[in-house]
């Protein structure tokens, strides 16, 4: 009888296929960090983002609290305000910061893209919504009217809009 000798064979890869590999990797990344690294339009949609969430908030919360809210942009201060109607006083007043709580010395909810290093040379072009700078939400969430926030960052321009019914927030790219 005779034994059968098995060889096994280990599988790697050579030298040559690692460094090809990484070669291609190389070149990917020098392609691809460069435009993610723009800080322009990271920075634009931040402040989109941001927008996008406090007209949001002021939606919710005057549902939530069963007394109207709205949102007043300053494109000329490049600032907007959040804004609650104070049933006792007949008037408008700042809310407070939902991040701060709701609570006394609590910071009022103004957003200055000029004074928050975060959005610094973002520019909010116009604010549009019915031929006024702001939108109220009703205490069904329901907003006074439609429009539009533009915001830009050099070449990079963003429109935030606001649906005349319902109230859907969405955000576009403009394209020159």
């Amino acid at each position: 009888m005779r034994k059968r000798i098995t060889t096994r064979r280990r599988h790697a890869y050579t030298l040559i296929e690692v460094l090809i590999t990484v070669a291609i990797m190389g070149l990917a990344a020098a392609i691809v960090v460069p435009n993610m690294m723009q800080g322009g339009t990271l920075g634009v949609q931040a402040g989109a983002r941001m927008i996008i969430a406090d007209l949001l908030f002021a939606q919710n919360e005057a549902m939530a609290q069963q007394s109207d809210r709205r949102v007043t942009f300053d494109p000329a201060d490049n600032s907007y305000k959040v804004e609650k109607f104070d049933t006792t006083t007949s008037a408008w007043v700042l809310e407070h910061n939902p991040v701060l709580g709701d609570t006394a010395g609590a910071q009022n909810y103004e957003i200055d893209f000029d004074d928050d290093g975060r959005f610094s040379g973002i520019e909010i072009v116009s604010a549009d919504f019915n031929g006024t700078t702001r939108v109220e939400f009703d205490d069904l969430g329901n907003p006074s009217s439609g429009g539009t926030v533009r915001l830009r960052f050099d070449a990079h321009v963003f429109d935030i809009k606001v649906a005349p019914f319902t109230g859907r927030v969405t955000v576009e790219r403009v394209t020159n």
